[in-house]
């Protein structure tokens, strides 16, 4: 069977419509419309119900789903180990979003190195999303995220505490920087600052927006670790009053990772996130 046929199928219970999978896959929602038909009549029954308000799984499309999630997990697992590069004996694939990648995701990968120097490690940067589905599929081992998705077969676990505060440049205070943190962010910061939501400057990136606000003023929400240089050295002083907002890291893996290799690696970075780290360092240099 054709693995890219699985990973439709997939892409079509998390979206719940064909149109969107079309959209995601970039094909068009002729040929997501054949590659289930052609699904079907290899299996040899109907997988969804279509109606105007989506796709519907029929009770052997809910059958099929654990076999086709194993069946890309399989192919992406084989795609992603093989070959092994020449005298390691195994394979760590890691990912984290571009705010994590350093310090902790390069600390987490000089420990690896220190400690387990007989395995390759491979890392990805991408959103949290595109993280999550790379999991899913089998692709990734384990990826740090801040807005986790809470999917079947995924273990969440809270890495980090970390806050979004409200800091000003003292030299100039205005104007007010909106940083986009995600979802959940939008929402409370909307409901909490509605004076707020709609910003002259707004910034999708943080070490963007960061960089913005000491070079040329303002204020705006940013992580607590990442400002706390700025904050000691005077550069920037919090707003008192203003709200908080929860921002924590948390660590996502495979519920079924038992491999002696991944524990002993997600082990290591929990000790690693008990160090402290310059995290305005990543910000600084961008």
């Amino acid at each position: 069977m054709d693995i890219d046929l699985a990973r439709t199928f997939l892409d079509i219970i998390r979206s719940n419509s064909f149109v969107a999978t079309a959209e995601r896959l970039h094909i068009t929602q002729t040929a997501v419309t054949a590659r289930i038909r052609s699904l079907e009549s290899q299996l040899n029954c109907r997988l969804f119900v279509r109606n105007r308000a989506g796709a519907r799984l029929t009770a052997d499309g809910e059958r099929f789903a654990s076999y086709a999630t194993q069946l890309v997990q399989t192919w992406e697992a084989a795609r992603r180990d093989l070959p092994i590069p020449q005298g390691y004996g195994d394979l760590l694939a890691l990912g984290s979003e571009v705010s994590l990648s350093n310090p902790l995701m390069l600390a987490w990968m000089q420990r690896l190195r220190q400690a387990m120097p007989s395995h390759a490690v491979r890392s990805e940067v991408a959103d949290g999303s595109q993280l999550q589905e790379r999991l899913a599929l089998g692709v990734l081992d384990a990826a740090l995220v801040h807005q986790p998705e809470y999917w079947p077969g995924l273990q969440v676990e809270q890495l980090l505490e970390e806050k979004l505060i409200q800091v000003v440049q003292t030299a100039s205070p205005d104007p007010y920087l909106y940083v986009d943190w995600g979802p959940a962010f939008r929402q409370q910061h909307d409901s909490a600052l509605p004076e707020h939501s709609r910003a002259a400057l707004s910034f999708s990136l943080g070490p963007l927006a960061l960089q913005y606000l000491l070079q040329c003023g303002g204020r705006g929400y940013f992580r607590t670790r990442v400002v706390q240089r700025y904050l000691d050295e005077g550069v920037l002083k919090r707003v008192e009053k203003a709200p908080e907002f929860s921002y924590p890291i948390y660590l996502v893996y495979p519920r079924t990772a038992d491999s002696a290799v991944l524990q002993q690696a997600l082990a290591l970075l929990r000790e690693v996130a008990q160090d402290d780290y310059d995290w305005s360092r990543w910000y600084y240099e961008i």
